[in-house]
């Protein structure tokens, strides 16, 4: 009895969190695919960061100088050095990156020379930051974020095992010639009565 009910309970949830979950990752698919279209400025979109520098002798220009060269380019959705977020030499690359976290904003230049290597708008960080509907409102993203991926997929697994490997009770099944049979007395009493 107790089983049966566990079964039924278990096939019950699994259909529910699946659909949820289903839901959910269509959404974010849509996001992903629409959202960076529909909020960014015109700027091309960033993927990843530049190709790494050929590294020789020369010193890199100073955050200052980078910083002059940057804003005498006249980059797209900058107007003032205020609105910048972030300004970071990375050793690694032998580039700065310029941000502006807001408006999911980033340039790369080179740090020998100044030149703008690479900029656009940061589709990465916006779809995680902003994605799960978290653009419309953000007490909708906590509401939907409130119970994370990993119990509802750890959640679905337990359950489809249950439903998998579960011991079914079969049901005893009368042949169909015995229901044939009954319907047949059926009829022929209700014909002896007319």
């Amino acid at each position: 009895m107790m089983a049966n009910r566990l079964l039924r309970w278990s096939r019950k949830y699994h259909q529910w969190v699946g659909l949820y979950v289903a839901i959910l990752a269509m959404i974010w698919m849509v996001e992903m695919i629409a959202l960076p279209f529909i909020f960014n400025p015109g700027l091309p979109t960033l993927d990843d960061t530049p190709p790494a520098l050929e590294q020789d002798a020369t010193a890199p220009i100073s955050l200052q100088q980078a910083l002059k060269i940057f804003m005498a380019q006249q980059p797209k959705g900058i107007t003032s050095t205020a609105a910048l977020d972030e300004m970071t030499y990375l050793p690694k690359k032998g580039v700065y990156r310029f941000a502006n976290r807001t408006q999911f904003l980033v340039w790369y230049l080179d740090a020998k020379t100044g030149r703008i290597l690479q900029y656009g708008f940061d589709s990465n960080r916006f779809v995680t930051e902003k994605g799960m509907l978290g653009w419309a409102h953000p007490v909708v993203a906590k509401a939907v974020r409130l119970v994370p991926f990993d119990f509802l997929f750890i959640f679905l697994t337990v359950t489809g095992c249950w439903i998998v490997f579960a011991p079914r009770r079969k049901k005893k099944r009368k042949p169909f010639f015995h229901d044939w049979r009954l319907l047949k007395k059926k009829t022929a009493g209700k014909q002896k009565d007319a």
